[in-house]
């Protein structure tokens, strides 16, 4: 696949965001038929900045304006590298994942807009992981998104025929959607199991999953996986595209936290 540059999306504040995430604003035309539901939960009104304890806020270490530019120009040389194992790196979801896996076993139906939250889900854990290795992990992840998004115009062009105004704004509404699900997942990777399994529950289910065990299997699916991620060392991460996606457990249970 030869990636593109990506859509450009005007920058979204963060209560629209967040209003992505309480409010399930869906795409219903009949050019693409998007999985959508009208249901809302109550999030975070109660949020304060001054709430946050000033002890988590770590002092940055003074960086001199030589060790600055030895940085960029050596981020400079490795660019295109960089782009290319980000493109990779997108590469191995979609060839490398079984999809129908998580259609059958979850209960999720076989439609475009499933299989980009499947896709979705293995992009942000992909981010997760390059976002501890600075300069150098940001441009991958610049490359890894920049391929998603390609693969989702070409995808959609495949549905069939339409006009280029909806399908411009079905794919905006999907990045907006893209952009709150980091931010749940990121909250729900931080925390505890129950907060991440309500992020899959919100996002990954479109809280319609009415199956405990569904959750709970994909949320040991997504502790390991990203525990594996986290094992690789930073000096192979780089050379080349050494990514496993392990399966999806047959049932839900406790026995897969033993191995993290």
């Amino acid at each position: 696949m030869h990636c593109t540059r990506m859509l450009i999306c005007r920058k979204v504040p963060m209560f629209i965001k967040l209003q992505c995430i309480t409010e399930r604003k869906l795409v219903n035309t009949n050019i693409i038929h998007f999985l959508s539901n009208t249901q809302c939960r109550q999030f975070c009104k109660t949020i304060h900045a001054k709430n946050i304890s000033r002890n988590l806020v770590q002092p940055k270490r003074k960086v001199g304006i030589f060790e600055k530019w030895s940085i960029k120009w050596d981020l400079f040389k490795k660019k295109y590298q960089l782009m290319g194992l980000g493109c990779q790196l997108y590469d191995d979801i979609p060839d490398r994942l079984n999809y129908s896996v998580f259609f059958k076993d979850l209960s999720m139906p076989d439609t475009f807009y499933s299989w980009f939250l499947i896709t979705e889900l293995h992009v942000w854990m992909l981010m997760l992981r390059f976002m501890a290795e600075g300069e150098k992990g940001k441009e991958v992840i610049k490359s890894i998104v920049e391929a998603m998004w390609h693969d989702v115009i070409v995808r959609s062009d495949q549905l069939g025929p339409s006009l280029a105004k909806y399908k411009k704004k079905q794919i905006m509404q999907l990045s907006h959607e893209f952009n709150a699900a980091i931010i749940d997942y990121d909250e729900g990777i931080m925390s505890d199991d129950k907060i991440l399994a309500g992020a899959l529950w919100r996002r990954f289910f479109c809280m319609e999953c009415n199956n405990p065990e569904h959750v709970e299997r994909l949320l040991i699916y997504v502790r390991k996986q990203t525990s594996l991620f986290d094992k690789i060392p930073s000096e192979q991460l780089f050379h080349r595209s050494i990514v496993q996606w392990i399966e999806l457990p047959h049932a839900a249970s406790n026995e897969g936290f033993a191995s993290l």
